[in-house]
């Protein structure tokens, strides 16, 4: 049997620019009214919910240290929507990234208003930057339903009920191997 294919496979694009170094960025679209004291709220349960995104990485005595905020002392995040039409949304998102890039809070967020909808149907775009140690210990796929499964509470005026429990993230992994291999290791020698 012989494979023929007639479709031609074309490389994707380039980016403009370069990728950011440090920062993974995600987007959310919201079609029709969007709640934003409601996906503020979320996105403070969300900050709650996981360490790294209350985990910085202030120097002390020239070496890095690792402090853990606490949920009620970690840095909030205003989610005015700023107006902007679709043209102009690629720019703002690109100086967005570039305005975080450096700073050393590990979470950041920005909602935008696209104001040049069809059939006027309001649309906000969120877009989410995690610092890269943040982003190594949790997946954009789980802060996304994370962040949705909040936004849904705080819609309906209620708290967050998480139905699953806290994720284990990569250091919680690193011990469990590290215990596992130990006695191993000492009957090895």
């Amino acid at each position: 049997m012989e494979l023929r294919t007639t479709t031609v496979v074309t490389p994707a694009p380039q980016p403009a620019a370069p990728p950011r170094p440090g920062i993974v960025s995600f987007a959310l679209r919201f079609t029709g009214y969007l709640y934003a004291v409601g996906l503020q709220d979320a996105f403070a349960d969300l900050v709650a919910r996981h360490e790294p995104l209350r985990t910085v990485h202030p120097v002390v005595n020239s070496a890095a240290t690792r402090l853990v905020l606490a949920a009620d002392a970690a840095p909030t995040v205003h989610l005015v929507p700023i107006l902007t039409s679709g043209r102009d949304l690629p720019v703002l998102i690109a100086d967005f990234l570039d305005e975080i890039r450096a700073a050393p809070i590990p979470v950041h967020a920005r909602t935008f208003r696209i104001v040049d909808t069809v059939d006027d149907i309001p649309e906000h775009m969120l877009i989410v930057g995690l610092s890269r140690r943040a982003a190594d210990r949790l997946s954009p796929a789980r802060l996304s339903r994370d962040l949705i499964t909040a936004y849904a509470a705080r819609r309906r005026n209620r708290p967050t009920r998480w139905d699953t429990p806290r994720p284990a993230t990569l250091h919680v992994h690193e011990l469990r191997r590290v215990q596992l291999l130990e006695p191993a290791l000492a009957t090895v020698g």
